[in-house]
């Protein structure tokens, strides 16, 4: 695999890259806590360690996968002389268009399970996916690698979360919320994909719901772990990427389209979610 330098956190794509396949033994995660805006599955090739992920903390061992949601904090301790992970991760906007139709539940219990014993043809998916992963990887010539990445990360999460919700013991992992909580969120998130692309205001759908601003993003809280305008930002970045990519419009007219005030108020707000120009990204996935 790929190897990554150490001295940086390994697992952190460059402004450049959405993405990273490689190997590492982690070590700057060794005895500290550091908040990764990355996420990343990773699978332990050999030695083991003590792993603190969020609220999450065991032990790592061969085989043993690991699924890091982006902004975990993670730290290592008494890692091995041998330790090693192959690892896949990916920037918070990638792994947002690939999770966007992902049950909310599936996130959460992640979020306190993030740790896995694969085997046997589990365990042969996970390696094939890798392998597939590093060959789309080095093909930086492919015009639609990016495409082909989400679909791929998407194609994992999906399987990943019919296994974790098929699971025996499902209920008694399962976070508890009160049914008027997850009927508001419910509501938000159709609310939210009839009026995401034009609709950015956090009171707008308050109003909608019928509650306070503070009370919607208290419910969006507890029931996703993210915060309304996070997810009101993804479904306006979504749209914003696929009118570049599949339309021949200006980006004055995608502005309007979108309900900005202007193209230089739609271009800083996909420059701070991107590190690109709108122009830059239609040029790069044309």
């Amino acid at each position: 695999m790929h190897m990554v330098d150490h001295i940086i956190n390994p697992l952190q794509p460059t402004s450049e890259e959405e993405f990273l396949v490689g190997s590492s033994d982690l070590s700057y995660f060794d005895n500290n806590s550091n908040r990764c805006e990355c996420g990343a599955v990773m699978v332990c090739r050999k030695g083991h360690c003590d792993i603190t992920l969020d609220s999450y903390h065991g032990t790592i061992r061969r085989n043993h996968s690991i699924l890091m949601l982006p902004g975990s904090l993670l730290s290592l301790k008494n890692r091995s002389d041998d330790f090693q992970v192959e690892f896949f991760s990916f920037r918070p906007a990638l792994f947002a268009e690939a999770a966007f139709r992902i049950e909310v539940d599936f996130i959460r219990i992640i979020k306190t399970h993030p740790v896995s014993q694969l085997k046997g043809s589990a365990m042969k998916a996970l390696n094939l996916w890798l392998q597939i992963l590093e060959y789309s990887y080095l093909d930086r010539e492919n015009r639609f690698r990016n495409t082909i990445i989400k679909n791929r990360l998407q194609n994992a999460l999906l399987e990943m979360c019919d296994k974790v919700m098929r699971m025996p013991n499902i209920d008694s992992i399962r976070p508890k919320l009160s049914r008027r909580c997850v009927d508001h969120f419910n509501r938000f998130v159709t609310l939210l994909n009839e009026y995401g692309s034009r609709e950015r205001e956090v009171s707008f759908y308050a109003e909608k719901l019928c509650i306070s601003t503070r009370y919607l993003s208290t419910i969006v809280q507890a029931t996703s772990g993210r915060t309304v305008k996070s997810m009101i930002d993804d479904v306006v970045l979504l749209e914003l990427k696929i009118l570049l990519q599949t339309t021949d419009l200006s980006i004055q007219e995608i502005a309007y389209r979108l309900n900005f005030p202007d193209q230089s108020y739609l271009g800083r707000f996909f420059r701070k979610h991107t590190g690109q120009s709108p122009t830059a990204f239609r040029n790069s996935n044309q």
